[in-house]
């Protein structure tokens, strides 16, 4: 499968998004595609990249979600039927927890706020 090019985005009409891996509510939103290819070229394809999430203080990655059709479908041309996607997944998983995030029912936590005195913080990441 190849990836779809900005310039072959813009031709079609494409309704193309952003969305953070860590974060789904609230942390997304349209991609200006004439911004991009302004700055990276028509040829430039957003397929399989992971730039940091635009909120600030927010660890997550973006992937880019075409929003054009009634099914929405992600411009990602590797799945997890690829290698790389796997060794992504790992090492994606390994940064969060270094900056303390932790995964609870399938969704990623942050770590908890500081607690100054006496006292623990009510909820703590398992080990």
């Amino acid at each position: 499968m190849t990836a779809e090019t900005v310039g072959s985005m813009i031709e079609r009409g494409a309704k193309i998004r952003w969305e953070c891996e860590v974060v789904r509510i609230d942390h997304g939103g349209p991609v200006d595609l004439a911004a991009v290819a302004r700055a990276k070229g028509d040829d430039f394809t957003l397929a399989n990249r992971r730039p940091a999430c635009r909120v600030e203080g927010c660890p997550g990655r973006v992937r880019f979600m075409d929003k054009s059709n009634t099914w929405p479908r992600q411009v990602d041309t590797i799945t997890d039927m690829d290698r790389t996607w796997w060794d992504y997944t790992a090492a994606e998983n390994e940064r969060l927890k270094a900056l303390g995030w932790w995964l609870e029912m399938g969704k990623w936590r942050p770590p908890p706020a500081p607690v100054y005195g006496q006292g623990l913080n009510v909820k703590t990441p398992p080990a």
